[in-house]
């Protein structure tokens, strides 16, 4: 075995395999990889191999359309079969939230050029003649759907890479990884020790064990899972083709043609962990103990539609555990608390995202960035709050929940409450209805009297949007309360903070009790942060996305000098209060002695203020709601007497609590973009209006000479007017020109002031056109739209600056 490396793989599955093939065909070709047993040990060998393309978001559809089309690609680079089947795909529908649910991944997926379209039930049962129709209302067909053979997927990955020129190690189980100072890896197996410049967790069910021998305990939990196969059936015998893959989402299940017979499986009602402590090192290709009795009720609602499989005998059972991270969704990319230490863990689907996967890994790996915003993937998006207790509740609410639907701002009840802040008993007994995000609860709505505290699910207008409304109309009237303690803050200090904070900002630095905003950018020169900094003499604060809190700080750390800079995360320290409408003002200056006029305190103004006798209240004038607006931070134990100073004196200024959700919808008034919406990874400063805050002349910065060989754009942002009358709009609908498609909505909502359906998004740049003839596209429905080429509220922004 060879002593170095550059990237080793721990994982001989088919995530692990296509890492390494895509590596080396990247060019990477001195690469191994070290698997404990044989290859496809642990989930890849008992897996379903199912294969579908129409997904949400964005991202994900990316991962599994780019892995359905390389196995093509794949047999005949390796000559190695990869029982590859191109069915197409059937999604039952057995209501009409699930026709709507259809009709959303449908309009999503028209950004990627994803086929999907709804079919009659007289053509789905042409094209699935084992089907019932008569418990169906509707059938979806995705033209991208099919299956694989897991074994020969694997291993054309493998042979693939080792033609490329990369080593693969089998019966070779890693005991020890160590890291060096400059933070390289020494891996220690028991056929000796290979020193990496990185390593890849891309270890299965042994994911939690890999990463505890770097000092990091990775939020995955093993659950049992069931699928059977059954004998041959007449029907299918007959057949002069081979069936679709079958998804019956509303039941949790999922069947194809296996044989002349059907493979069936089951998210089963009753979530039955495993080796919840930790996976057996001598566990490998066996299964579970089978029982089928739970998913009883799962089988009996597959018959309802599928009759034959009432007669079918069952030729076996297989009950295999797959490894979840807390939203089943994967873990992957660099891990937040580690060097040159990337993950890619917790692939529910390796079939298929794994040669998805394994591209955005290569990229990572080598370019130092994904192609694609994949942040709903990034390890970074959980952090401490991610215990064990806190990981098994999370993957036993989702399992046993797959067959539901998610409704837009969706909140869900395992794990809770989360954490809370020092006002959240006063802002319950207000009428709060909490959400949460990064493992915290936040207010996002109020509910008046008569009305239950409690979200209802819908894709139209749930029952919170007409109070939303209301406490819009009440800030922009007067003044809005909201509890802001969600949000990262960071503390940068030291004789070269200023410095260090202008090589990876893009705008100029504020003077002292000075704000500015400023887009962080890749080496790529892509938009990965937005953030608002304050000079306060001597420290800086910076202000951004709280979700995002240790995917910056991964950033950070990687240009983060060994001395003369002192970074600290106060995200979790610091409690937030924010007010703002035209009452605003006044209110805060009945609570201290400091000039809040607008001469004294001008907007993007900040100090530390004495605000109702509480010392050194950071306190930022800036707005996001388009009105005369504060935001204030403070030690936690301080919050509640300033909030209930400033309710007590609000009451002589009309004062009314607001949560987030009426934030989001405000900001859509005034066309101002969002984290993880308008503004992502995807998009280049140039593409998503942020140029104005990149500051070319200011001298070199990360990003800078990116920036300034910009390509022509390939998007630009749009605000859309929508005729939606009693639905809604939330994001992902593909927006029309000419009964072309030529964009997507990025974010939407209603206008509490402006009273209209508001949409932002992006279209190409030749679809941008006053007057054009723009429909946006509802629950399948084409409604009409006007371009707002200035914002719809106070487009002058005097307000804000009054």
């Amino acid at each position: 075995m060879e002593s170095t490396a550059r990237v080793v793989v721990i994982g001989g599955g088919v995530v692990g395999c296509s890492i390494l093939y895509h590596l080396a065909k990247n060019g990477w070709t001195d690469v191994t990889l070290l698997e404990r047993q044989e290859l496809t040990s642990g989930s890849s060998w008992h897996a379903a191999g199912g294969l579908f393309t129409v997904v949400r978001p964005n991202s994900a559809a990316e991962m599994h359309r780019y892995t359905f089309q390389i196995y093509r690609e794949l047999e005949e680079e390796s000559g190695q079969p990869c029982g590859f089947h191109f069915t197409g795909g059937l999604n039952v529908c057995r209501t009409q939230d699930e026709i709507d649910s259809n009709a959303i991944m449908q309009s999503a997926c028209r950004r990627l050029g994803i086929e999907g379209h709804f079919i009659s039930l007289e053509e789905a049962k042409a094209k699935v003649p084992v089907l019932d129709t008569e418990h169906m209302i509707g059938a979806f067909w995705e033209e991208e759907g099919g299956h694989v053979d897991p074994a020969s997927a694997t291993q054309a990955f493998a042979a693939a890479a080792r033609q490329l020129g990369a080593k693969i190690h089998r019966y070779n189980p890693v005991i020890a990884t160590t890291q060096r100072v400059d933070g390289t890896w020494d891996v220690v197996t028991e056929n000796g020790t290979i020193h990496a410049e990185y390593l890849v967790n891309a270890a299965g069910l042994w994911g939690r064990e890999v990463g505890r021998m770097a000092g990091i305990e990775l939020p995955l939990m093993p659950v049992e899972h069931h699928y059977l196969v059954t004998e041959n059936i007449p029907l299918i015998e007959e057949l002069g083709f081979e069936l679709p893959q079958i998804n019956d989402n509303e039941t949790g299940c999922y069947a194809r043609q296996e044989g002349m017979g059907m493979l069936l499986g089951a998210y089963e009602h009753v979530c039955t962990h495993w080796a919840k402590e930790g996976t057996p090192l001598n566990f490998g290709h066996e299964l579970l103990p089978d029982d089928l009795s739970c998913m009883e009720w799962n089988f009996e609602k597959s018959v309802e539609i599928m009759p034959c499989l009432a007669e079918a005998g069952v030729k076996r059972v297989i009950n295999g555990p797959m490894i979840f991270s807390p939203d089943l969704g994967p873990l992957i990319g660099p891990h937040p608390g580690l060097r040159n230490y990337f993950c890619a863990n917790g692939v529910m689907a390796g079939f298929n995202q794994g040669g998805g996967i394994g591209r955005v890994m290569a990229e990572w790996i080598i370019g130092g960035e994904p192609e694609i915003d994949i942040f709903n993937w990034d390890v970074a998006r959980f952090g401490n709050f991610a215990t064990q207790k806190y990981t098994e509740e999370m993957t036993r609410y989702f399992y046993e929940n797959r067959s539901e639907k998610i409704f837009p701002y969706q909140s869900f009840p395992a794990a809770r409450p989360q954490a809370m802040s020092p006002v959240h008993d006063k802002l319950a007994a207000k009428g709060a209805v909490f959400g949460t995000g990064f493992g915290s609860e936040h207010a996002t709505w109020f509910a008046p009297e008569g009305v239950t505290a409690e979200d209802s699910l819908t894709y139209r207008q749930p029952n919170w949007w007409g109070p939303v409304a209301e406490e819009g109309k009440r800030l922009r009237s007067a003044v809005g309360l909201f509890e802001f303690s969600d949000m990262a803050k960071f503390e940068v200090s030291g004789p070269g903070a200023e410095a260090w904070l202008n090589h990876i900002m893009a705008n100029r630095l504020p003077k002292p009790r000075r704000v500015c905003l400023s887009p962080m950018l890749s080496d790529k020169g892509k938009v990965i942060g937005d953030f608002t900094i304050s000079n306060l003499g001597d420290r800086y604060l910076l202000v951004s996305t709280y979700a995002m809190q240790l995917a910056y700080l991964r950033h950070f750390r990687k240009y983060l000098p060994a001395e003369g800079v002192t970074l600290r995360n106060l995200s979790d320290e610091l409690a937030g209060l924010s007010i703002a409408g035209p009452n605003a003002q006044a209110l805060i200056a009945t609570l201290t002695d400091h000039d809040m006029s607008s001469e004294g305190f001008r907007f993007l103004d900040t100090d530390q203020v004495t605000l109702a006798g509480i010392n050194n209240v950071i306190t930022l004038r800036v707005s996001y709601t388009g009105e005369t607006g504060y935001e204030l931070y403070l030690p936690r134990a301080d919050q509640p007497a300033l909030f209930d100073a400033l309710c007590a004196e609000g009451d002589n200024h009309n004062l009314s609590l607001c949560g987030l959700r009426c934030l989001m919808m405000l900001r859509l008034e005034k066309s101002f973009a969002a984290w993880g919406l308008e503004l992502t990874s995807d998009y280049f400063a140039h593409e998503c209006g942020m140029m104005h805050h990149v500051k070319l002349d200011k001298g070199e910065f990360v990003g800078r000479e990116a920036a300034l060989n910009y390509q022509p754009a390939r998007e630009r942002p749009i605000t859309l007017t929508v005729e939606a009358d009693a639905d809604a709009i939330w994001g992902d609908e593909a927006i029309f020109l000419d009964g072309k498609p030529v964009g997507y909505v990025s974010s939407g909502g209603w206008g509490p002031v402006t009273e209209q359906h508001i949409a932002l998004g992006y279209v190409t740049p030749d679809a941008y056109s006053e007057g054009g003839a723009y429909t946006v596209e509802i629950l399948g429905q084409h409604r009409a739209a006007s371009l707002q080429p200035k914002p719809l509220f106070d487009p002058s922004g005097s307000r804000m600056r009054a």
